[in-house]
């Protein structure tokens, strides 16, 4: 089966280990190009997950991979732009919830807290993605630190059953937490040029 990346081509064999040699062969190809690995299209199919268990399924009729690839500038770009977009529509809601577990938490606030969880985890991905690729451009150093931090205390109120407790700390805590990381990410994007150009 022929092989491409970027403007690199090779062939390999159609048998199994070829699936490990080929991830090694994107991995060495990419290495300081400012690329990163996305997708591959396997016989003009875009796969987007799953590779190795979708390669292993019809490795001896594979005829040709095009390994896709994104610069880490646009994949920062995306991450920030969700982030933004998040952040808009969270932070209403961060107010919203902290009445709610004031007032006492009905099943809905519980689903809502939930999401919240699992945002606040995508949101700690993100900044230490940002904070990896720019280190330099971090005002308040320790994002990913602060975020830690945030959880815990949530996670704390809430073995505790402190429902005051989770309501101050959505307010004072998390929606001001939110304010400045979406602040942050809109400088960022702004000095960086993301906001004009995403390539």
């Amino acid at each position: 089966m022929r092989v491409k990346i970027l403007e690199h081509e090779l062939e390999l064999a159609n048998q199994l280990s070829a699936i490990e040699q080929l991830f090694m062969a994107i991995e060495e190809k990419l290495k300081d190009t400012g690329y990163a690995f996305t997708s591959l299209t396997v016989d003009g199919e875009k796969i987007e997950t799953d590779y190795v268990l979708y390669l292993s399924q019809r490795i001896g009729e594979i005829k040709e991979i095009e390994v896709g690839v994104e610069s880490f500038r646009t994949i920062l770009a995306e991450i920030m732009a969700s982030a933004e977009d998040y952040l808009g529509r969270a932070r209403p809601e961060v107010e919203k919830l902290s009445a709610e577990f004031y007032q006492g938490p009905t099943e809905e606030s519980w689903h809502k807290f939930t999401q919240l969880l699992e945002g606040l985890q995508w949101l700690l991905e993100v900044v230490t993605t940002l904070e990896s690729y720019h280190p330099e451009k971090q005002n308040t150093p320790g994002w990913s630190g602060e975020f830690d931090e945030k959880i815990k205390q949530l996670q704390e109120a809430l073995q505790n059953s402190d429902h005051v407790l989770l309501g101050d700390l959505l307010q004072y805590e998390i929606s001001p937490l939110f304010s400045a990381i979406d602040k942050e990410i809109k400088e960022l994007m702004k000095t960086e040029g993301y906001a004009n150009d995403p390539n």
